[in-house]
């Protein structure tokens, strides 16, 4: 190589040096213009558990989870052009929550580079953290015995001391919770379809949740982290009927009824929930235990035609006071927890069906082992009549003429149909709550 050949090389080597470090300054000085834009922001605090106002607390939040020396350590990460995913796997779970916080209040001052891209890898640490986990720590509301919902989330937590924690802000509100160690999936379980606990949260209607309320948190949807459990089937349905939103609807409903408190619209608040479940009760299908002889076809959707020489004969449960209901079940997994599953079969029957089977019993107990919510045979006629004159209506406005053998009778006269529905329906309501209050 001749002597020119070698300066060559060298030149491009220097040159090449002095490209790249032009570029790091330049970066140097893009952070420190973006930390000047910052510098009236001071780390993220935790913040108050929910939006809800209780007189003497105010003030009930929890102690702080990084400190400040961890806060500097860890918050500094958010200038970083690419962040390294390997450094986030050393990060505790409030650490990784507090990193998700600042970078979300810091990039809405001015933005992030590649704050995309980086809170992304953030995200899915903490996805992947609770998708990993053994156990989770929740939130239960001990009136209901089934996960609480507070403002339409569940909150799950990494540690059992937060958990209980938030168990003593929530007092507070005159919640009555408990915090329960939930084991995700049980991994020596020989199914290869076996329930975790977020299948379990499916049936019960909840998508959303919280991990660490009350702390440094992050929301997250249930399907981030399993499939619904219909999704495993061949065409994507599940082989027995699911009512997932009139679950979540009636836990709704009684969680509200059944807390011990006053506050500005609290009626409406539970009228609009109240007639929300009503509707789902109406057009949901329900699993009914059943034995039957002669002849019975089983159609496609799982319900059960029975023609005119079949016999059959439901399961009756009896109160103390001697007062019959019929159990019914929203879903395979409520009816798993029937004790004599094995000794009856099971048919499928819409609200409709269950019209003709109350009129010797005192009505319907929806889901006896787990929601347990009763609906007498009257408020279930006035229901269904509410809903007939609702339609009837609705093709008055539309100038359809009502048709079929469940065409509704016009509202008396001069009472609109609208007014008729609503005071069938309140009545039917007013009489649920006092059932279902204790």
């Amino acid at each position: 190589m001749g002597i020119f050949g070698l300066f060559g090389k060298k030149n491009e080597t220097e040159t090449e040096a002095e490209r790249e470090k032009a570029l790091q300054e330049q970066k140097k000085s893009a952070i420190d213009e973006l930390k000047e834009a910052h510098k009236e922001l001071s780390w993220p605090v935790i913040g108050r558990l929910n939006p809800v106002n209780i007189k003497d607390a105010d003030d009930a939040v929890m102690e702080e989870t990084v400190s400040p020396e961890r806060k500097d350590e860890v918050g500094n990460l958010i200038y970083e052009e690419d962040l390294s995913t390997d450094t986030l796997k050393f990060l505790s779970g409030q650490e990784l929550l507090f990193l998700l916080t600042a970078m979300e209040v810091y990039n809405k001052k001015a933005p992030l580079p590649e704050y995309e891209k980086n809170h992304r890898k953030v995200y899915n640490e903490v996805l992947g953290r609770i998708r990993d986990a053994e156990c989770l720590y929740v939130l239960y509301d001990k009136t209901t015995g089934f996960p609480f919902i507070d403002h339409g989330y569940v909150s799950v937590y990494f540690e059992e001391d937060l958990c209980n924690r938030a168990v003593e802000l929530f007092g507070k509100q005159f919640r009555k919770l408990a915090c329960n160690k939930c084991i995700i999936e049980d991994r020596e379980h020989p199914d290869v379809h076996k329930l975790g606990f977020f299948d379990f949260l499916y049936y019960v209607g909840i998508d959303n949740l919280i991990i660490d309320n009350g702390a440094y948190r992050a929301r997250f949807k249930r399907n981030e982290i399993v499939a619904a459990p219909g999704e495993w089937s061949a065409d994507g349905k599940p082989k027995t009927p699911s009512n997932p939103a009139l679950n979540f609807a009636m836990l709704d409903f009684l969680e509200e009824l059944k807390w011990p408190v006053n506050y500005e619209k609290r009626n409406e608040v539970l009228k609009a929930k109240e007639l929300r479940m009503v509707s789902l009760i109406r057009n949901a299908q329900f699993i009914v235990p059943m034995q039957h002889e002669g002849p019975a076809e089983v159609m496609e959707d799982g319900r059960i035609k029975l023609n005119k020489d079949s016999k059959f004969r439901l399961l009756v449960m009896k109160t103390a006071d001697d007062k019959q209901f019929l159990p019914v079940y929203t879903d395979g997994f409520e009816f798993g927890k029937l004790p004599q599953v094995r000794d009856w079969n099971a048919g499928v029957f819409r609200f409709q069906d269950l019209l003709g089977f109350v009129k010797d019993k005192e009505g319907i107990r929806i889901n006896p082992e787990g929601q347990g919510l009763v609906m007498t045979k009257d408020r279930m006629f006035q229901a269904e009549m509410a809903f007939q004159q609702a339609q009837a209506a609705k093709n008055a406005r539309s100038g359809k003429a009502p048709s079929g053998p469940g065409k509704a009778k016009a509202a008396d006269p001069g009472q609109s149909a609208d007014n008729a529905v609503q005071q069938a329906l309140s009545q039917a309501m007013a009489q649920m709550r006092d059932d279902n209050k204790e």
